[in-house]
C-alpha cells in the first residue's frame, strides 16, 4: 500500500489569533494528532502573524487557510485532508 501525502497545519500564533483561541486549538491538535497516532501524516506548525487578524483565528492546512474554526470543524477540515472517516474529539 503507497504511503499516504503528510499535510501540513499552520496555527497562527500571532497575538490576536492567540488571545482569540488558538493557543488552545494548538493544545486540541497536538493531543488529537497523538491520540490518534498520525504523527507521521501531520506536519503541525506554529506561524508569526499572518497579516488576517480581523478574520481570526486563522488556521491553514495545505495552503488554505480557515478562519474563525471551532474545535469541531478543526477537526473535521483536518479528516477532509487527510481523507479520513469524520474526526470527533474523542479517540476512536
Amino acid at each position: 500500500m503507497a504511503e499516504r501525502e503528510k499535510i501540513t497545519v499552520v496555527v497562527c500564533m500571532g497575538s490576536s489569533c492567540f488571545s482569540r483561541g488558538n493557543s488552545l486549538m494548538l493544545k486540541m491538535l497536538q493531543d488529537y494528532i497523538r491520540e490518534n497516532d498520525i504523527e507521521s501524516r501531520v506536519e503541525l506548525k506554529g506561524s508569526l502573524c499572518e497579516d488576517c487578524c480581523k478574520c481570526g483565528p486563522n488556521i491553514t492546512i495545505n495552503g488554505m487557510r480557515y478562519s474563525q474554526p471551532t474545535e469541531a470543524a478543526c477537526l473535521q477540515l483536518l479528516a477532509e485532508h487527510l481523507k479520513m472517516p469524520a474526526a470527533s474529539k474523542e479517540p476512536q
